[in-house]
């Protein structure tokens, strides 16, 4: 993961984060703010599997918030 995609990805998870924090479960937020302080601590290291698995864990984290946010899963069925 390049640095502006890790710094996009921190700064949307954020907004997500604050946008939504009350309408979050407690486990969603924590697995947020772990995914940011993982990306934040992960400095110059851009070892491949790495990238891939936080580039999947923020892509699943949005899908979740999404899901939460707008019952989709309801407007689908």
């Amino acid at each position: 993961m390049d640095s502006h995609t890790k710094e996009s990805s921190i700064r949307l998870l954020k907004q997500l984060r604050d946008a939504y924090q009350g309408q979050l479960d407690t486990s969603v937020i924590e697995e947020i703010e772990a995914v940011v302080a993982a990306l934040e601590q992960d400095g110059t290291r851009s070892k491949s599997l790495s990238a891939l698995y936080y580039g999947y864990r923020v892509l699943e984290l949005i899908g979740l918030v999404i899901r939460m946010v707008t019952n989709i899963t309801d407007l689908m069925n």
